[in-house]
């Protein structure tokens, strides 16, 4: 008996085995193709989101700056399917100079632009910097029992008065005292002021023990302090808290939450929200040492309204 084999039928098989293979690769390639161009179409989808979050924010600030002043302006807020985080930083506490950043969010892209704003010049209404007395009421001053001395660093004083190891930092002269009895005061000049925009105070401030050792140089004690008003009103108090010493001049009376140190750091304080719109600011500090090696410091002191505020050249920018 003769068998027949099929020999084009198995040629068919074959032929179909390899155009499904190669179909399955043309599918896998395709499919491939597609998920990466998906992904990138996500990513930029993502970033550019990101970035006209972040450019809402900027809108935002600039708003808020024209109509309710800085210290509204700081703050996470939600974004169609994104976030807009906003951030303030003093960057030159004389001028002063503020930047303002507003971060984008969408997924995992973040998107950053920055503002570089001052207030306008006419705005300032207090600028002093202590290279003389001439604007400045004080008492006592001069050398005193004990001793003691309330004064300027570069206006007549000299050792034994002037400190060796506190009160760095300064970039001229400073306002200081040393053994300051209870009830001393510092006055600058008394400053008009409008109906219109927020009133800011910045101050650069130190309190130290003049000694070698670092580690005992924020030793103050019950009864030290150092104080601020305006117009008769409380806005600040730094004083010790431990009645055998050893403990830094700590706030204990408005918002602020920094502690005195030895080297001058800067402040600030929105006056405006703290007592109302005045007609006239006039600041007054006073203080209390006990000991002629406590030394207290004013670096400078700076009043701005907060009511007009200029951009930077070049200060707006992509970070």
């Amino acid at each position: 008996m003769k068998i027949i084999k099929n020999e084009q039928g198995f040629i068919v098989s074959v032929t179909a085995i390899i155009i499904a293979v190669i179909l399955g690769l043309l599918v896998m390639y395709f499919s491939n193709s597609i998920l990466l161009n998906v992904t990138s179409t996500t990513n930029d989808y993502s970033s550019s989101q990101a970035r006209w979050t972040a450019i809402s924010g900027i809108e935002d600030i600039i708003i808020k700056l024209k109509t309710t002043g800085i210290y509204n302006v700081a703050g996470t807020y939600p974004f169609y399917n994104g976030n807009i985080i906003i951030d303030t930083t003093t960057i030159d506490v004389v001028i002063p100079v503020m930047q303002i950043t507003s971060r984008g969010t969408h997924s995992s892209s973040n998107r950053i632009f920055s503002l570089n704003i001052k207030p306008s010049e006419n705005d300032t209404i207090i600028g002093e910097t202590f290279d003389d007395d001439d604007s400045l009421s004080y008492g006592p001053s001069g050398p005193g029992p004990g001793p003691r001395y309330w004064g300027l660093s570069c206006d007549g004083a000299a050792p034994p008065f002037l400190p060796n190891y506190v009160l760095t930092g300064a970039d001229s002269c400073y306002f200081f005292g040393s053994k300051i009895q209870n009830n001393s005061f510092l006055m600058p000049g008394i400053a008009g002021t409008d109906q219109e925009p927020e009133y800011i105070l910045f101050l650069s401030l130190a309190a130290g023990v003049d000694v070698a050792n670092v580690n005992n140089q924020s030793k103050f004690q019950t009864g030290d302090f150092l104080e601020f008003y305006v117009n008769d009103i409380l806005i600040e108090r730094w004083e010790g808290t431990s009645a055998g010493g050893g403990q830094p001049l700590t706030p204990r009376v408005g918002n602020s939450t920094d502690n005195l140190t030895p080297n001058f750091e800067d402040y600030e304080f929105n006056i405006t929200q703290i007592i109302g719109i005045v007609p006239t600011m006039q600041i007054r500090f006073e203080g209390n040492t006990n000991a002629d090696a406590k030394y207290l410091g004013i670096e400078n002191l700076s009043l701005y309204g907060s009511g007009g505020w200029d951009l930077l050249d070049g200060g707006y920018v992509e970070i």
